[in-house]
């Protein structure tokens, strides 16, 4: 490992954590492709997701527990509709409080579980 690597203060464990972050909006944002074409840029969730996994806290929980996640759809309907799983709908439904931010495994697993239930098998 270079002097220049180590100066940034990345560990193994850190670049581990970052990988796996980075998986679980790849198969997120799959996920969400899978039932809503449309949902094909996903910068902006991307950015808020992995602001909130990257250093779960308190006040960035509350900016993004709210943010649609994965698109629902009504029966009968052929676009999805405009209330939508949020994160906070999603950590709820997995069994977490949803008023408190969850740890980051806590998170992972709960989008892991999200995507394989409406987007297909999971990675991981």
């Amino acid at each position: 490992m270079s002097q220049t690597h180590r100066s940034r203060g990345v560990l193994a464990a850190d670049r581990e954590t970052l990988l796996e972050i980075a998986d679980v909006l790849d198969v997120l944002c799959d996920a969400r492709v899978t039932l809503d074409p449309e949902a094909e840029h996903e910068t902006a969730l991307r950015v808020a997701l992995f602001a909130l996994l990257d250093k779960p806290t308190q006040e960035t929980w509350e900016k993004v527990r709210e943010v649609e996640v994965i698109p629902s759809y009504v029966p009968g309907l052929a676009t999805p509709s405009p209330l939508g799983l949020t994160l906070g709908d999603i950590v709820y439904a997995f069994g977490l409080p949803d008023l408190i931010c969850p740890s980051r495994r806590a998170l992972l697993r709960a989008l892991r579980w999200v995507a394989g239930e409406h987007g297909g098998p999971a990675q991981g």
